[in-house]
C-alpha cells in the first residue's frame, strides 16, 4: 500500500461523480484529492485516519471532506472474515461544480457553512435512516432530479446538529509524498496490529527510521507522539465495543492490547473524559 495523490477525472458531462463500492474489505490507500467527498457508509466498521486523527467508523456514518485532507478508512483486524461486504457511497464534486461564487448566495448560506467547516473533515451522527436511503437512491435519479436531490441531500445535512469535527489545521503537517508515504504506513502497521502489542522497534523499521529519529519524525509530522496514538486507536476501538457488545471492561482491555486494565482505564479517562465503566453507562441510557 501506498500514498497517492488521487486524481478524478471527472466525466465533463456530468455535475458530479457518483460511486458505489462493494468489496470484502476497503482498499482505498491513505490519499487526497482536489474534490470534494461526501460517504455514506452503507455497511462496514473499523477506524478512519485523517491527518493525525483517528476516529470509528460504522452502518450509517456519513463523512464529508473537503480538498486535500488526506484520509482512509482501515476495516478492523479480520473484517472480511465475517462474511459481510464492506459497502460505501462515494459522491465527488467540484466546489465551483455549479459556478464559481453559488456557494455565495444568499439562498445556500447553510451549505456554504457545511462547506467551510468541511475543511475539518466532518462526521455526521444520529443520521436518518431516510437520508441514507436517499444516498442510495441517488444513482436511479436522472438528469435535474439527480442534481436537485444533491443539493436536498446538502441542505438536510447542513441542518444536522449532530456533527463532529474530525481535525484541525494544525493537526498535520506533511510537505512531501515521501512524508505522506512514511506516516501511511506507519498507520498502516497500527491499524493492523493495534489488539497486539505495538513495537517502537517495528514501527521504526516501516518508516526506515532509527527509533529516537522515528519518534522525534512523527511528533513533528502530526504533532502528537506516537503512544498517543496507539492509545488513540486502541481507545475508540474500545469504545465501539462498549458501545456494541456486552463484554466487560477486563476483556475489552485485553482485546484492544492492553496487558494492564489499570493503563486501559487512565487512557481511556484521559482521551474520552469518563472512566470506561461511565460511558458504559451513558450509552445504556442512550439506549
Amino acid at each position: 500500500m501506498k500514498i497517492t495523490y488521487e486524481k478524478i477525472y471527472l466525466n465533463n458531462n456530468f455535475l458530479f461523480h457518483y460511486q458505489e463500492f462493494i468489496q470484502p474489505f476497503f482498499t482505498s490507500p491513505f490519499h487526497l484529492h482536489d474534490e470534494f467527498e461526501l460517504i455514506l457508509i452503507v455497511k462496514s466498521h473499523g477506524k478512519l485516519y485523517l491527518g493525525s486523527n483517528v476516529v470509528n467508523f460504522s452502518d450509517g456514518d456519513i463523512f464529508l471532506f473537503a480538498p486535500g485532507l488526506p484520509h482512509c478508512f482501515f476495516n478492523t483486524p479480520g473484517y472480511e472474515m465475517g462474511g459481510e461486504l464492506a459497502h460505501a457511497v462515494v459522491i465527488q464534486f467540484q466546489k465551483d461544480f455549479l459556478g464559481n461564487d453559488f456557494f455565495e448566495k444568499n439562498e445556500v448560506s447553510l451549505l456554504k457553512k457545511l462547506i467551510d467547516k468541511s475543511k475539518f473533515g466532518i462526521h455526521f451522527t444520529k443520521t436518518k435512516k431516510s437520508i441514507q436511503d436517499r444516498f442510495q437512491e441517488l444513482k436511479q435519479k436522472k438528469n435535474l432530479n439527480k442534481l436537485v436531490e444533491l443539493l436536498l441531500i446538502l441542505n438536510e445535512l447542513s441542518a444536522n446538529k449532530y456533527i463532529d469535527l474530525l481535525s484541525t489545521e494544525e493537526t498535520f503537517n506533511l510537505c512531501s509524498l515521501n512524508d505522506s508515504l512514511i506516516i501511511n504506513n506507519v498507520y498502516k502497521y497500527v491499524a493492523e496490529n493495534f489488539q497486539k502489542k505495538i513495537s517502537f522497534d517495528v514501527a521504526a523499521s516501516v518508516a526506515n527510521l532509527q527509533r529516537a529519529a522515528f519518534c522525534r519524525y512523527f511528533k513533528r509530522k502530526t504533532k502528537k507522539k506516537f503512544t498517543e496514538f496507539v492509545n488513540e486507536t486502541r481507545i475508540m476501538h474500545a469504545r465501539r465495543l462498549l458501545s456494541e457488545t456486552d463484554k466487560s471492561t477486563i476483556e475489552i482491555a485485553f482485546e484492544c492490547g492492553y496487558e494492564n486494565t489499570s493503563y486501559f482505564n487512565r487512557q481511556f479517562k484521559i482521551i474520552c473524559g469518563i472512566t470506561p465503566t461511565m460511558f458504559k453507562k451513558q450509552i445504556a441510557i442512550l439506549k
